[in-house]
């Protein structure tokens, strides 16, 4: 999709105007609309009302039709504008596209700074997404793909920089919605490759005999049962001049998750393709580095692996000693993503960054707690913490931040056996799993895990988001890297 400022007299097949409940329009831009938005707007429901589009014909003009789109009560805050501009703006070109529009004018009220222009062309790109590539057959629903898109106002570096922000969150997406017989360990190691062939980064691949050799044992063991051997994989994007700071981005990426010998119910084994967002985000983080190239060193690191039951396959009652040296009893099998997690945040905290960050669909327990629309933010440090629910917020993105303080949940991962077990139960899971992933971290080091369990895959469209992977938590990261 081609996305730019508006320039007067630009050819267009759709004019949508966006307004805030009880508000009035700008002048449209196309002067030969005038009538027909004046009769749009003597009609009684309020255009502006949030939800609300209103197609109007418009014979004789430039363009083929008028799209009235409400955006309910003014926000107060810019971010919360922009979430607004974001959602509409996506619902609008999903719109005009079930009509058979390939190009679209947006006039918003007043005239969009940098940071309004973003959240459009975020909003743009994401409406437009679907992940057709499996489609032989012309039984899905009739969906012209946008073509253009002009921003009256728009400022051309917040559109740019959308843009960059979107077309990641794509790029995740298609990895996400990729299957497991697709996108396997090995599969995402060659993809990292040509990405960073292409973005300027450098790649280590990691096989599964350098694994073994590093003593990463929780990685391959949860590997085990799979025909499909473990990678690791580690980007690093490092500025022109000397960083100001060193990022490190860790993302769960389990390509599938049968559960392993504690296998999943049939419903529950459902789009477990989903279970490697937290890699694919970072992926695709560390790709839109290459084109924004801020000043401070990011390392994206994954451990890619597949759980599945054979006779090979790692066991409840298994003990296992991590690559920091700690042991782990295992309780459940299906509780995986943690115990990978441990191998690849001891060795993140290896490249002595100032912060780690890591996104996993980790925990049911996340759902439980917040619902569908909210990710789970689970840190000891305040700092960071502040940090990256700021960064949520420019972003659209909704988290709630628990703590770890409570010593009685902290029992329920201690082991008789072991240092600690896998699971804690249900009870508080999304802490009880990140107080165990912070025993893998280095104290030093800043740390916040994102529990994106709840919000990674969406069967109906809503907002900016299609139906499958949503890739939840990328525009949040983008946002806290670009911004410290």
């Amino acid at each position: 999709m081609d996305i730019h400022p508006y320039q007067a007299g630009e050819s267009a097949e759709l004019l949508c105007i966006f307004l805030f409940e009880g508000e009035s329009p700008l002048s449209p831009l196309v002067s030969e609309v005038s009538a027909a938005l004046e009769h749009a707007l003597s009609l009684p429901q309020d255009p502006g009302k949030k939800g609300s589009l209103r197609v109007v014909p418009v014979p004789g003009a430039p363009v083929r039709a008028m799209l009235l789109a409400g955006l309910g009560k003014r926000p107060e805050s810019a971010a919360a504008q922009a979430t607004a501009y974001r959602n509409r703006t996506a619902e609008c070109v999903r719109c005009a596209s079930t009509l058979g529009f390939e190009s679209i004018v947006a006039q918003f009220p007043g005239k969009p700074d940098a940071f309004l222009s973003r959240a459009v062309a975020e909003g743009a790109i994401l409406g437009n997404y679907v992940f057709r590539r499996y489609w032989t057959t012309d039984s899905h629903p009739e969906r012209t793909e946008i073509t253009s898109f002009g921003l009256a106002g728009g400022d051309q570096d917040g559109l740019g920089r959308g843009v960059v922000s979107a077309e990641a969150q794509a790029f995740a997406r298609d990895l996400v919605n990729e299957p497991g017989n697709v996108v396997t360990p090995l599969a995402l190691a060659e993809r990292a490759l040509v990405l960073a062939r292409e973005g300027g980064l450098e790649c280590t691949i990691l096989d599964e005999g350098a694994i073994g050799t590093m003593g990463m044992n929780a990685l391959l063991s949860v590997g085990r049962g799979s025909t499909n051997r473990p990678r690791l994989i580690h980007l690093v994007y490092r500025p022109d001049a000397e960083p100001r700071r060193r990022i490190a981005l860790v993302g769960k990426t389990v390509t599938f998750d049968s559960g392993g010998l504690c296998i999943k119910t049939r419903d529950g084994i459902k789009t477990m393709k989903t279970d490697k967002t937290g890699g694919c985000n970072v992926l695709a983080i560390m790709r839109a580095l290459g084109t924004l190239r801020p000043d401070v060193e990011v390392h994206g690191i994954l451990g890619a692996v597949e759980n599945m039951p054979d006779g090979d396959s790692y066991r409840p009652d298994d003990i296992i000693r991590t690559m920091n040296g700690k042991t782990i009893e295992i309780l459940n099998t299906d509780a995986e993503g943690r115990v990978t997690l441990a191998d690849v945040l001891t060795y993140a905290s290896r490249v002595r960054p100032d912060a780690l960050v890591d996104m996993a669909t980790l925990t049911g327990a996340a759902v439980t707690a917040l619902g569908n629309y909210t990710a789970a933010l689970v840190s000891d440090h305040d700092g960071l913490s502040a940090d990256l629910l700021a960064a949520a917020e420019r972003a659209g993105e909704r988290f709630h931040r628990f703590t770890m303080d409570d010593d009685k949940l902290r029992e329920k991962i201690t082991s008789q056996n072991a240092d600690f077990t896998n699971s804690g139960g249900p009870g508080g899971g999304v802490i009880t799993a990140g107080m165990l992933l912070r025993e893998f971290v280095d104290p030093g080091i800043p740390w916040a895990h994102l529990d994106i369990a709840a919000v990674a895959h969406y069967d109906k469209e809503f907002d900016c988001y299609g139906t499958g992977g949503s890739a939840f938590a990328l525009r949040t990261c983008l946002e806290y890297v670009l911004s410290v």
